[in-house]
C-alpha cells in the first residue's frame, strides 16, 4: 500500500455535490456542483465550503478547496482567518489552528466549488509531497472508499 492510500479526507462530501450554506450569498446548480455568488445588493458574502464539519472539527487540520472561477477571483482566493499553506491556480490549502469560521469569500466574484478536503497535518504532507512529485494532479483525494463502491479498484480514489 502506498503512502497516499492511507490518507483520510475527513470531509463527508469532498466532491461538493451538496449545496453549501452562505452568508449574504446565493447558490445555483452548476451541473452536479453549485455556483456561488453574492446575494443581490449584498456588499460582501461568503460560502461555508467545509460544511457540515463544525469549526471545532476543522481546528488543527489543513483545509483544501478547489474552485472554478475567473482569474481575478482565483488571484484573490483565500480562506477566512486561516494562514495559507499552499496555493496554485484554482486551489488553496490553509491551516485552521483554532476553532473559528472558515469560509471562502464571494465578494471577489462568483465561483463553482469543485472539491474540498480536511486533512491532518501528516496526511496533508503526504498529499502535497505526491503533488510536488507529479503523482497526482491536485493535492486532494476523496478519501477511503466504502461498501457502496464495491467492485471498484483501490481503497481510495482521486
Amino acid at each position: 500500500m502506498s503512502e497516499i492510500e492511507t490518507v483520510q479526507n475527513l470531509h463527508p462530501d469532498p466532491r461538493c455535490l451538496r449545496e453549501r450554506g452562505t452568508w449574504r450569498g446565493q447558490a445555483n446548480a452548476d451541473g452536479e456542483k453549485h455556483r456561488y455568488a453574492l446575494a443581490d445588493g449584498a456588499p460582501t458574502g461568503s460560502v461555508f465550503a467545509w460544511t457540515p464539519l463544525t469549526n471545532e472539527q476543522l481546528a488543527g487540520n489543513i483545509l483544501y478547496a478547489r474552485i472554478n472561477a475567473a482569474q481575478d477571483v482565483l488571484d484573490k482566493l483565500n480562506v477566512e482567518g486561516a494562514p495559507v499553506v499552499a496555493k496554485q491556480g484554482e486551489w488553496i490549502a490553509a491551516s485552521s489552528p483554532v476553532a473559528s469560521n472558515r469560509t471562502i469569500a464571494v465578494t471577489n466574484g462568483p465561483f463553482t466549488l469543485c472539491e474540498v478536503g480536511c486533512y491532518s497535518l501528516e496526511d496533508w504532507e503526504k498529499l502535497y509531497d505526491a503533488y510536488q512529485r507529479g503523482v497526482i494532479e491536485y493535492p486532494w483525494v476523496a478519501g477511503p472508499r466504502d461498501a457502496t463502491m464495491a467492485g471498484e479498484i483501490g481503497p481510495w480514489e482521486l
